[in-house]
């Protein structure tokens, strides 16, 4: 079975539609101004990037460009653009970080209970999050006035992040 086979498969297993209706709630319904893109479709755009290990929100894009079966798990139509980048941004900041906590448990626990992963070990993204402190003069490896925050790799430098 190929990649895409496999994702739209994961997809049609899991139980979107409370999903949508989370996801739905910061857009509006009615009223002036330009009616959304579909949030499901976005949703699985992200999801699509996730199991599809594609590295950057550009880089999904392109490829939603190109690729008329990732288009159709998607939820693109034919004449529609795909996904920008920063439609994935406003999508991420509308959703919030609480309700996708609630959203990613739920999947996960869907795809526990249906055989699709083990479920032994969650691994997060290692993405740098810059913490607003200083380094700490007594310890320089981590910050003095948020003890959480951590020297890491910025780039070519080193900074402080969570």
């Amino acid at each position: 079975m190929e990649k895409r086979e496999d994702i739209a498969s994961i997809l049609s297993m899991l139980n979107l539609h409370d999903i949508e209706e989370t996801i739905s709630q910061p857009y509006h319904k009615t009223g002036p101004g330009k009616p959304p893109r579909s949030p499901l479709g976005i949703f699985k755009a992200l999801i699509v990037k996730q199991l599809s290990n594609i590295p950057s929100d550009r880089e999904l894009y392109r490829r939603l460009w190109n690729d008329e079966a990732l288009r159709e798990i998607c939820d693109i139509e034919e004449r529609e653009k795909p996904y920008h980048p920063s439609q994935l941004t406003r999508f991420r900041n509308h959703i919030g970080p609480e309700r996708l906590e609630d959203i990613m448990a739920s999947l996960l626990e869907e795809l526990v209970e249906g055989g699709i992963v083990k479920g032994e070990a969650l691994v997060l993204d290692a993405t740098f999050i810059k913490a607003w402190s200083r380094r700490d003069p007594a310890d320089d490896s981590h910050g003095l006035s948020n003890p959480e925050a951590r020297v890491g790799r910025d780039g070519k430098t080193y900074d402080l992040g969570l």
